[in-house]
């Protein structure tokens, strides 16, 4: 029986290099999502109100 020599590879990170934003918290404003999306669905509204002339 052939016996294999245990090669000592060791491999990359699995992360790479990336960074996990749930353990990145810092201090500042925090927004939820929803209000973010309905400040964006506001300014649409008011600026297709002001291309029709109606503001």
């Amino acid at each position: 029986m052939v016996k294999r020599k245990k090669s000592k590879v060791s491999m990359p990170a699995s992360g790479a290099g990336l960074v996990r934003y749930v353990d990145e918290e810092g201090r500042g404003i925090k927004f939820k999502p929803e209000h973010v999306l309905a400040a964006a669905v506001g300014f649409i509204i008011i600026e297709v109100a002001l291309k029709m002339g109606l503001i």
